[in-house]
């Protein structure tokens, strides 16, 4: 009957285990997505500010005319 009980211990340990360790990287791999995605999102923000940064940049040195024409187009 201790063998049996022994047995059973063990196995519901075992199982408990798994259960434990499947719940526990389901919630890591939560954690790491939303920390992925919130770094892409700001690397994206970074990103479009330099390109307005290089264009505002770009366009100080033309004359008004140069701006109107290669702007025309974009409308």
């Amino acid at each position: 009957m201790a063998e049996v009980l022994v047995w059973l211990v063990a196995a519901l340990g075992t199982f408990g285990g798994l259960v434990l360790g499947r719940v526990l990287g389901r919630v890591e791999g939560k954690r790491a997505r939303k920390r992925e995605a919130e770094r892409d999102a700001y690397e994206d923000t970074l990103r479009k500010l330099e390109a307005g940064r290089k264009a505002v940049r770009d366009g100080r040195n033309a004359d008004p005319a140069e701006r109107l024409r290669r702007n025309d187009g974009r409308w």
